[in-house]
């Protein structure tokens, strides 16, 4: 009778998951997921074909948190600030998981980009004020407002700025006004 399989694909999954979201990408090594499952390396790289493989289904999950959790918050009536602010709270609360997500390339930059894009475009599509907007027109909203809300969760992510919900939702609020 063949043995059971005890450790399964999801279970690797979301340990490299859990990995990255407390080390950084620094830890996502097969060594030391191996290590934190307590098992050797082999049930990884019978599941996965390589660490880029795995890499790759890490991405999905990511985006299913960011789309699903994070820009989901509802904390204030406009959507387009939701998406800016819920960005920001993302880098003070997680700033390990946000560092290693936003401010290094190893799921890929332009794939990184592209999320928070795709859940401004749903946001203004929201707002009557951006509803109308030509996708050049959104393009280039996103881009301004892009600045100031990612400049703002880096240097809150790193430590460099103190995070003040009020300054920061007027700072957003003031770019966003600008913008559409």
């Amino acid at each position: 009778m063949a043995r059971k399989k005890t450790i399964l694909k999801s279970h690797i999954l979301d340990t490299a998951y859990e990995v990255v979201k407390t080390e950084g990408f620094e830890g996502f090594t097969a060594r030391n997921i191996a290590k934190t499952m307590n098992c050797s390396t082999q049930p990884i790289y019978l599941e996965f074909k390589n660490m880029d493989d795995l890499k790759n289904e890490l991405f999905a999950k990511v985006k299913d948190y960011l789309v699903e959790t994070v820009f989901q918050k509802k904390r204030t009536d406009d959507a387009v600030l939701n998406t800016c602010l819920n960005y920001i709270h993302f880098a003070k609360e997680e700033p390990v998981f946000f560092r290693a997500l936003f401010l290094g390339d190893e799921l890929g930059a332009d794939r990184m980009y592209a999320l928070p894009f795709e859940a401004m475009l749903a946001a203004f599509e929201q707002e009557a004020k951006t509803k109308e907007l030509t996708k050049a027109e959104k393009k280039q909203a996103f881009e301004k407002i892009w600045i100031v809300v990612y400049g703002t969760a880096a240097l809150v992510a790193q430590g460099l700025i103190k995070f003040d919900e009020k300054a920061v939702t007027a700072n957003v609020k003031e770019t966003i006004a600008k913008v559409s």
